[in-house]
């Protein structure tokens, strides 16, 4: 279900809000981000432009590990290489090739979708655990890894901020082929030392600065004094709505848009009815989008 609210404009408050996956969709954020007084942007090579295209300030949060699914990073690590994400050879073929590499040289590898408490688990139990980058993000696997003190081996990205948190070759190790990846696990696997020195130091560094408590101290200190000067109109909302897949939604900011055009001229009256058209349009579809979610639950 997605929600997305509306009604900022009526606050008297700042309203601010949280942007995970600008790597996907970046001008969907440029136009969410002109719904409110500040945005928070989890890949830092997004972070300026959605700033400069919103005429919004935003700030740079990466992603973090949640401190209450620290897993005990001591259990016997039976797991050789350890990967959580999808498997979708269409969408990540890359991904899935370079997971098909490593089953052919690790031991016992666990691969695939898993709930947050069981993935952490999964992790805990790796010696490696194998990150393959979607467009250059720095991912949620770099700090549930780490949280977990397995030993990330990772593709390397740019522009991303990950040097200003961690260091390569401390914290995390990198491989920048096919041959190197498979080299690197290798290697690993035979020196299960370095391997534990690595997610050893991985792991204090996450608790030390890189849960979700640390990233609620920087969110505070950012919206400290923060004053409320965004009052988002029916065509903000508009194109927000449409840049998230939301039309029933667009058509009813489009709609109210219409309605609050043309007062004592003329075109009221058209501009009324279309108004309610648009409305009444929204409503069916959202509807028959609640309608066909529930009969997608049903087995």
């Amino acid at each position: 279900m997605q929600v997305l609210p509306t009604g900022l404009e009526r606050l008297a408050c700042p309203a601010a809000w949280y942007g995970i996956d600008s790597h996907t969709n970046c001008e969907g954020h440029v136009r969410l981000a002109r719904l409110f007084d500040l945005s928070f942007i989890c890949h830092k090579q997004f972070l300026l432009r959605i700033e400069a295209e919103s005429a919004r300030p935003a700030h740079w949060l990466p992603v973090a590990c949640p401190r209450e699914l620290l897993p005990d990073p001591n259990q016997p690590r039976t797991i050789d290489v350890g990967f959580v994400g999808a498997l979708d050879a269409a969408r990540y073929p890359q991904r899935v090739r370079r997971l098909e590499a490593i089953r052919e040289v690790a031991g016992k590898v666990e691969f695939g979708l898993a709930p947050p408490a069981e993935m952490m688990q999964r992790y805990a139990r790796s010696k490696i655990v194998f990150n393959s980058s979607f467009n250059n993000d720095l991912n949620m696997r770099y700090f549930e890894a780490m949280g977990a003190g397995a030993a990330l081996l990772t593709d390397v990205i740019t522009e991303s901020g990950v040097e200003e948190l961690f260091e390569a070759g401390r914290h995390y190790l990198v491989y920048r082929s096919d041959e190197e990846l498979i080299a690197t696990i290798k290697d690993l696997l035979a020196d299960p030392e370095k391997a534990r020195v690595i997610g050893g130091a991985a792991r204090a560094e996450i608790e030390a600065r890189h849960t979700y408590d640390h990233r609620v101290e920087r969110l505070k200190a950012a919206v400290k004094g923060l004053r409320k000067s965004v009052r988002p109109g029916p065509a903000d909302y508009f194109a927000a709505f449409a840049a998230v897949n939301m039309p029933a939604a667009a058509l009813q900011s489009a709609g109210r848009g219409l309605l609050e055009m043309g007062s004592g001229t003329r075109w009221q009256m058209l501009n009324k009815t279309l108004g309610m058209t648009l409305l009444a349009a929204g409503a069916a579809g959202q509807v028959m989008s609640r309608a066909l979610s529930r009969l997608r639950r049903q087995p």
